[in-house]
């Protein structure tokens, strides 16, 4: 039951998440106050405090939602409540992040229109379907014919064109945005590589921090591995007596087969070139001297974990490059008057009861 619930929060959270990226208005009145701008692109204060609005009512849905689905219990997915907790409590800091979100999104939206990529209708109103299928428990093909899901849906529209003043027109946008960021991630993504050269290596470590000989500097403990491999003595023995990684001593510091990616920064560039069979070193990383030897190196397929992390650290590189070369400016005044409502007095009272007793255990 806890697994179950902790992931459904994951995937309330994720769902409102992405309907936290409401649309920046197409047409802005000449004598707008702006807060930022993205190329010539501005951002007005009236949708930038309207998204903020519209973000906190999210929030305060789902910490609702989440009261729901763990029967008051709030502690099951603690992590996830406190979380949203913090950025009701800190409209700075939440309105720092939803403008961001703003940012970005016109970010894509030139990108994708210089890609001449565009979600279809169909996968608009998939992303749409998903949404309000999460919320009211009905299954996609029937929500359209079930009445109380129908109900639940003109509810929670107006309710967040109360809280927001969003048109719904502008609140249906969401669902296209989230669309067109699934097209901008499978456009990019696709790049990601789908192997990766993977090092069988040994060591022996001579740690900044604690060696088995405490006598010894890692310097000094580089030289004594040295002069008894030279002497003639197994790797795998100097190992078991010198090296600080507990993890691999006692199997003379075989590693064993790693990916280049997750070997630390210095370890990997050395491990790459490194003569097979060769002991090289001392190479300096963060965790100390190393004493390498690589015994097999090959391209080896990449698992689907490692497949959607490469892609996910792909998609987020180019987004990070994205806002690197574009232009973005702010108003010295952007932070003014980020509204503080709706707030949590609008919670029933029960909720309220669980969040208070949460904070309590916590």
């Amino acid at each position: 039951m806890r697994i179950h619930l902790i992931a459904l929060s994951v995937v309330l959270a994720l769902s409102l998440g992405l309907a936290a990226i409401a649309p920046v208005s197409a047409q802005t009145d000449p004598d707008a106050d702006i807060v930022a701008t993205v190329g010539d692109t501005p951002i007005t204060r009236e949708d930038f405090h309207a998204r903020v609005g519209f973000v906190r009512w999210q929030y305060l849905q789902e910490i609702a939602k989440l009261h729901e689905l763990t029967a008051g219990n709030l502690g099951l997915t603690a992590g996830r409540v406190l979380t949203l907790l913090n950025s009701l409590r800190n409209p700075d800091e939440l309105g720092a992040e939803v403008l961001t979100q703003m940012e970005d999104e016109l970010l894509a939206r030139a990108e994708a229109e210089r890609l001449r990529i565009e979600p279809s209708a169909e996968a608009i109103a998939a992303r749409r379907d998903e949404f309000f299928s999460l919320w009211t428990g009905v299954e996609v093909e029937a929500l359209a014919s079930d009445a109380d899901a129908q109900a639940f849906i003109e509810e929670w529209y107006a309710s967040a064109q109360e809280a927001s003043g969003l048109e719904r027109e502008a609140i249906d946008e969401v669902f296209a945005t989230e669309a067109l960021w699934d097209v901008l991630y499978e456009r990019i993504a696709a790049q990601a590589p789908t192997e990766e050269l993977t090092i069988h290596s040994r060591h022996i470590l001579c740690s900044f921090d604690t060696q088995p000989d405490e006598d010894l500097t890692p310097e000094e403990c580089i030289r004594a591995a040295q002069e008894r491999l030279a002497g003639g003595e197994p790797f795998e023995n100097v190992a078991a007596d010198l090296s600080a990684d507990a993890a691999t001593a006692d199997r003379g510091g075989d590693l064993g087969w790693i990916p280049l990616s997750y070997l630390v920064d210095g370890y990997a560039e050395a491990a790459e070139s490194a003569p097979l069979n060769a002991v090289i070193g001392p190479v300096e990383t963060s965790q100390g001297l190393h004493l390498i030897q690589v015994l097999e190196r090959e391209v080896r397929p990449l698992t689907e974990r490692d497949q959607a992390q490469a892609r996910a650290d792909l998609f987020a590189q180019w987004l990070d490059e994205l806002r690197a070369g574009a232009t973005l400016t702010r108003a010295d005044d952007w932070a003014a008057d980020i509204p503080d409502e709706p707030g949590l007095d609008t919670l029933p009272p029960d909720v309220l009861a669980a969040l208070e007793q949460l904070e309590t255990m916590d």
